[in-house]
């Protein structure tokens, strides 16, 4: 396993940070913002306030009582429970208040919104535990949760990259689940287009990256180098990956040369953020694997300075890197002895 290559960058902390929230908690917001007035006094309770949109139901499916195919609690007493829960102001009570919620009401219309709220307030807590946590309950009864899956996919890579083959063997399967999900994924109500379009993009990141990640495991390398190509396209700033990208090329048979600039690309951004740990991880497979192709170190500074500069790896870069010459072989004797 490969898995070695990547460990010093894939704490959960550096790899996850700013992730969970905006998978988690993007549409879990807007649907505790659409619920947060009381319902009329000896009238049905519900989530529809008047002028607010309600919370996306799942595809396919609408509430009982609901035209428009929004959420709607009937209930007095479940609809109280799931205000107060939504409007405790403390993140950590608030996804406990959540989570009680969900397990009072499994089969709440808004049992899954309850969830992805928890999940959002656990992580800004801090507790990517509890997080995944939640997110594989979410995936027991919705596999198709592209949030949910999403958020395994993100964690199961960080395991993955630690040596847990377990978290391996989900992350490849989840990844390929997610990218079919997401490609029938409608906006929820009450998420603004720009806020989905990044949302999506940062989803179909976190999918392309996982595929890339488990085709390098697998040491299909050519195959994983065209999943972390497309997410440099996306993102040209994604350490991790724009490394994983260099590993893929310079893993192959034969050498792609252009590794060495995604190298020198991906140091280049670790030396911006100060991230020294990523710096000396990735320049002691890069040097060493450019001196061993090129036969001295000639050269190595040069491409560093360009990955630093330059946006895109320059088009006859691979060319310009000259492997090292053959070894001359011994000539034989004209006349070879018999004996």
């Amino acid at each position: 396993m490969l898995s070695a290559l990547f460990h010093a960058m894939s704490s959960r902390s550096a790899f996850c940070a700013g992730i969970l929230i905006g998978l988690a908690g993007l549409t879990a917001a807007a649907a505790a913002q659409q619920t947060n007035q009381p319902a009329p006094e000896n009238q049905p309770a519900q989530t529809n306030p008047p002028n607010q949109t309600q919370p996306a139901t799942q595809a396919g499916q609408t509430d009982q009582g609901s035209a428009e195919g929004k959420k709607v609690i009937h209930d007095q007493a479940e609809y109280s429970a799931f205000i107060a829960a939504s409007n405790t102001p403390d993140p950590k009570e608030q996804a406990e208040a959540l989570e009680s919620f969900a397990q009072h009401y499994p089969k709440s219309v808004v049992a899954t919104d309850a969830m992805e709220e928890a999940m959002a307030d656990w992580q800004k807590v801090g507790d990517s535990v509890k997080v995944l946590e939640i997110a594989k309950e979410l995936l027991a009864v919705d596999k198709g949760n592209v949030r949910a899956l999403a958020i395994v996919v993100a964690l199961d890579r960080v395991s993955a990259a630690q040596g847990d083959s377990s978290a391996l063997d989900e992350l490849c399967l989840y990844s390929t689940l997610g990218m079919r999900e997401i490609s029938m994924w409608q906006k929820p109500a009450g998420v603004a287009d720009a806020d989905f379009a990044k949302l999506q993009k940062q989803m179909e990141m976190i999918f392309n990256g996982a595929a890339g990640y488990c085709a390098i495991e697998q040491r299909n390398f050519s195959q994983a180098r065209d999943w972390f190509l497309r997410n440099y396209r996306l993102d040209p700033s994604n350490m991790q990956d724009i490394y994983q990208l260099a590993i893929a090329n310079l893993e192959m048979t034969p050498i792609d040369a252009d590794g060495f600039w995604y190298c020198a690309k991906a140091i280049s951004i670790a030396k911006n953020s100060s991230n020294q740990d990523a710096v000396a991880a990735m320049e002691t497979y890069c040097k060493p694997k450019y001196v061993l192709f090129h036969g001295n170190d000639q050269g190595w500074d040069s491409i560093m300075t360009m990955g630093a500069v330059q946006a895109e790896v320059p088009s006859e870069f691979g060319k310009a890197v000259s492997p090292a010459s053959p070894a001359p072989q011994p000539t034989a004797p004209a006349n070879p002895p018999h004996n």
